[in-house]
Parts: C-alpha cells; structure tokens; sequence
C-alpha cells in the first residue's frame, strides 16, 4: 500500500506546482514570455506527474484482477485463435503488433500494458489540463478517488475511458467529427464507450423543466423494466451476461457521491451553473451518473458505466468550491476533502484484497 500512498502524496503535492490560471494555449515567447514561462513550467509539472504514474503502471506484473486473464488472451491471440477471445478488434491487432514486432515468448505482455498505461495516463493528464480551473484539487480527487489504481483492471475500458474524458475538448468547440471519430476509434478496444456518443452532445443542451420530466420517465422504465434493458444490452454483449460480472451490485459510495454533488450544484445552479456552458454540461453529466448508479444495477459493470460519467466531479467540485466568498471555507474545504480523500484511497486500496480487483499487494518485475 504504502507504494500507492506515496505515489499519490508525491504526484498531488506537484499538482499543486500548477498554475491553472495560465493560459491554456499562449502566443510566442517573444510576444507573452511571462504566460509562455508559465505554460513551459506547468507542461514541465505534467511531465513528472506522468512519469511517476507511468512508472508505477508499466512495471507492474500480477496487479489487477484480470492481469493474468490478460495474459491468457495474449497467448490465444499469439496462436491466432482470435474467435476464442471476446476482446475488440482493435485491441486484438495492437496486441498482434507488438507481438510481431518483440516476439511470442510471453513477455511482451509487460510491453502490451506498458503502451495501454502510457496512453491512458497521458489521456487523462492532457483532459484535465484541457478542462480543470483548478488542478491540483481535480488531480487530487483524480488520484484519490481511485480513477487512477483502478485503470490497473480493466485496462481496455480504461483505454476507452480516457479517450472519452478527453474527446470532451472537442464537444465544446463543436467539432463533433473530431469528437466522433475519437470515440468510434477507441470503441475498437472497449465498445462500451458507444454511451457517449449520445450522451456527451446531450451535456450542451440546456435542459428545460419538461426534459427534466422526460429523464424522470425515462429513468423509471430502468427500475420498472429491468429485464428488457438487459435483453438489448446482451444482444450487443452476450459475453456478460450470467458472469462474474453479472452481480447487480449497487454502488452506495457513487450514488452517496452523485447525490451529495448535485445538492451542491443545485444550491450554487444560479451562481456558477445556469450561465456557464461547460459547468452546465458537467452538471448533466453528474444527473446522468445519478440516474445510472440508482436505477441501472441490474446492469453488469456498472461502474464501468458511470465512470464516463462521475469523473466530471472531480472537474465540478473545484469549480463549486472556488464559487464561494470566504477564502479561509474555500482553503478548509479544500483540506478536508483531500484528508477525506485519503482516507477512502487507504479504504479503497484494502477492499481491493478481498473484491476481486487485487491492487495489493504491489509487484513490479524491476524489483520482485
């Protein structure tokens, strides 16, 4: 554990190096040298930050639930017995690739998980330097919440699941084919990541009273008609269903999460959400994540679901906190939510032991 805590103590105390009030994209050095030294200095910050991350998740070896599951796929792929495995396409010839290229002896897997962690981490750094008003707090929540050990499982939706949070960039410029073609790409390695391409362009909409209804509906037919969502969902991924995976488990901790940010954005709505655009598309985000954790746990994998969704919080909460006058509630909020956050990671990393997800404990194939 104690490599993941120091890991997390180091990377967020450099997030707080970060000047997010630089702007994101500068002119010359010779027309603005003090925002070009501003924007060097923090690309500088990103760089460590992405280097002890990447560190961390190449060399691991055996962490993660479904680390030698991956492993067994390598090997089918290697025998070119492709039917046999239930991966995407596009995951299958990456993976085909390296193969070809270091070799079929079994250790190019660590070469596999490597590439998969350096796009994945890189992906979410560039997102949150892209969308976060605040990085060190959004960093932290990042590190805290678990988005980052948790992309040592699942390392295909994890993939996905960056590509989503960062193909956001292009949805609020408007250039939806860029959007577009970013997410049917990454739909190659976890299919999954489809959801958004409805649901992000509907974060710009400015919802109505009578959308709000319609989402109410909508959201009730899940808990009244479980079944038949199942059905369509199985149709396009029958591998899940009555696995490990098919537990209809709720998640208390994201629906207690989902809950508690949008009472707080409710009560700061006219304030910080009502006028601004990209607060109002995370604060969609955020009712969508809370409709999934409620009413979809007959859904296999939930999570895996709201992810695409709740990791929008850890945008908005800055946003909301920074909304307040006081100063000295602002820097004691801010405090305890990371003590707090510290104290779920310490939770989270020990659940891991006895959930099946197997963070702990920690091996890398430098060392052990």
């Amino acid at each position: 554990m104690a490599v993941y805590l120091v890991l997390a103590a180091i990377t967020i105390a450099l997030g707080f190096f970060v000047d997010s009030k630089v702007e994101k994209y500068d002119k010359s050095f010779f027309e603005e040298p003090n925002r070009s030294r501003g924007r060097a200095f923090n690309k500088l910050i990103y760089i460590l930050i992405f280097f002890l991350l990447f560190a961390v998740s190449s060399t691991r070896i055996a962490v993660g639930g479904d680390y030698w599951s991956y492993t067994s796929i390598f090997n089918l792929l290697a025998q070119n017995r492709d039917k046999s495995v239930a991966t995407e396409f596009g995951f299958n010839i990456l993976v085909k690739i390296v193969q070809h290229l270091f070799g079929y002896d079994g250790k190019q897997y660590i070469i596999i998980f490597a590439i998969v962690a350096f796009v994945t981490i890189l992906l979410f750094i560039k997102g949150l330097d892209e969308l976060s008003e605040d990085f060190a707090i959004s960093f932290a929540m990042f590190m805290l919440l678990g988005y980052y050990a948790s992309s040592f499982n699942s390392i295909r939706s994890y993939l996905a699941f960056a590509v989503a949070f960062y193909s956001v960039r292009y949805i609020f410029k408007r250039e939806f084919w860029k959007f577009a073609l970013l997410v049917l790409l990454a739909s190659t390695f976890h299919i999954s990541i489809l959801i958004v391409l409805v649901a992000y362009p509907l974060g710009l909409i400015k919802w109505k009273p009578w959308m709000y209804a319609i989402l109410g509906v909508f959201s009730a037919s899940f808990l009244i008609i479980p079944n038949v969502y199942r059905r369509l969902v199985f149709l396009i991924y029958p591998q899940y269903e009555n696995t490990i995976y098919d537990t209809g488990e709720v998640s208390y901790t994201n629906i207690a999460r989902c809950i508690g940010v949008l009472i707080i954005a409710i009560i700061l709505y006219k304030k910080v959400i009502k006028d601004s655009e990209k607060n109002r598309f995370y604060f969609t985000m955020n009712i969508f994540a809370t409709v999934i954790y409620i009413c979809c746990s007959f859904l296999p994998v939930v999570s895996r679901i709201g992810y695409y969704f709740n990791i929008f919080q850890i945008i908005l909460v800055p946003i909301l906190i920074d909304a307040i006058p006081k100063k000295w509630v602002r820097i004691v909020l801010k405090v305890l939510l990371i003590a707090c956050g510290f104290g779920y990671y310490i939770y989270f990393l020990y659940s891991s032991q006895f959930n099946g997800t197997r963070l702990l404990p920690y091996f890398n194939w430098i060392i052990n």
